[in-house]
């Protein structure tokens, strides 16, 4: 009497299981893995600019730039006196200090702050500009304002007038206030401010060490 051949049958139904998991599974694994190679080719650009003007003393501008190219970070530091020497360096970023500074003012209102008035303080200008490529995407954004401590803290209120058509006259005893300060133009200057390695800071301290000394 022939035995029944189990063994064969169950090799047969595992290569008949693994065939049509593979099956079952190649298209959706495939799909996903055309998916993240979209999202990994598409264009990336990150770039930051962050000025500030001196209206007094030996410095008269200071400029750091930051950018993110498909993954390839540069910083950049300029620093120009009232005579018109000019410091500058750049640093190739490794890591992903500039992507992390990117999040950290965007995460601060970068995108949602405007232009202020100046006031307070008018020994320095600061001027912030943003510019953000994602694949088809793109947006730019600019502002500047003077004093960020001044803006953080006080920038004076702004009152609402509203008319009433059944009183001749609106009650300015009882106006309403809301205050204009604002602290996150403050966060942004510590952002770039405190970007870098200690040897780029280190390096900005001697830049403008030499260009302080005339």
């Amino acid at each position: 009497m022939r035995r029944f051949p189990v063994t064969l049958l169950i090799l047969v139904v595992v290569v008949v299981a693994i065939v049509g998991g593979w099956m079952l599974f190649a298209k959706s694994e495939h799909d996903r893995y055309v998916a993240v190679q979209r999202v990994a080719d598409q264009r990336s650009e990150i770039r930051l600019w962050y000025t500030v003007v001196h209206t007094s003393g030996p410095l008269a501008r200071e400029v750091w730039y930051m950018q993110n190219l498909n993954g390839h970070s540069v910083a950049t530091y300029t620093a120009v006196d009232r005579h018109g020497n000019k410091a500058t360096f750049d640093e190739q970023i490794v890591g992903y200090e500039v992507t992390f500074l990117f999040d950290r003012v965007v995460a601060d209102g970068i995108w949602d702050l405007e232009t202020r008035p100046f006031r307070g303080s008018s020994q320095t200008l600061h001027v912030v500009e943003i510019a953000q490529v994602a694949g088809a995407s793109h947006g730019s954004h600019r502002f500047q304002f003077s004093d960020a401590h001044y803006i953080a803290t006080e920038a004076g209120r702004q009152y609402e007038i509203h008319l009433d058509p059944h009183k001749p006259v609106p009650n300015l005893v009882d106006l309403q206030s809301t205050s204009t300060a604002d602290p996150r133009y403050e966060k942004i200057v510590a952002d770039f401010e405190q970007f870098g390695s200690p040897r780029f800071k280190a390096t900005i301290a001697q830049a403008r060490a030499k260009l302080l000394k005339g």
